[in-house]
């Protein structure tokens, strides 16, 4: 069995089997890039393939994901659609790393690091449900009641500056 570089293969491919597909909403709107699909090898009806990302710029870059699924579901849009989830996880690990100190751990075993990761998690998780109801709290309330002081704390702040 010979061994190939994917780079080398995605240079190869003829124009005809790329095709600019979304994978998704980003910060800046769609995250469209040129797709291809390389069919690798079949066995009792779950096929690999390799999936092939370059960017739209003048000197594109590439990513690479080999990819190992039903035959039936092995299709570029269905894959593509995976691969651009991709993207949510990593939002997510990054505020983990950022608001739960994922990446702050000095452990020795994996039950350490399964511990600690599992509760910098189970943190952010916390977080993002406290945050949602504080935006849906906000939304019902209305910016206008929630930026101005309780009546009762108006003539105490007024009388301390007097």
């Amino acid at each position: 069995m010979r061994q190939h570089r994917v780079d080398e293969i995605a240079n190869q491919l003829p124009k005809r089997v790329w095709k600019r597909l979304s994978a998704g909403q980003g910060a800046k709107g769609e995250r469209l890039y040129d797709w291809a699909l390389v069919r690798w090898a079949e066995h009792e009806g779950w096929q690999h393939t390799l999936l092939v990302r370059r960017s739209l710029e003048v000197k594109p870059e590439y990513a690479f994901y080999f990819t190992y699924a039903p035959k039936k579901k092995s299709n570029l849009k269905t894959l593509v659609a995976i691969a651009g989830r991709r993207w949510a996880v990593e939002i997510a690990f990054q505020m983990a790393k950022g608001e739960c100190g994922l990446d702050h751990y000095e452990v020795r075993h994996w039950q350490g690091w399964y511990r600690h990761i599992t509760l910098a998690m189970l943190t952010l998780v916390v977080l993002t449900v406290l945050r949602a109801q504080e935006k849906k709290t906000f939304r019902q309330e209305g910016p206008s009641q929630r930026t101005r002081n309780p009546p009762s704390a108006r003539p105490v702040a007024v009388a301390r500056m007097a």
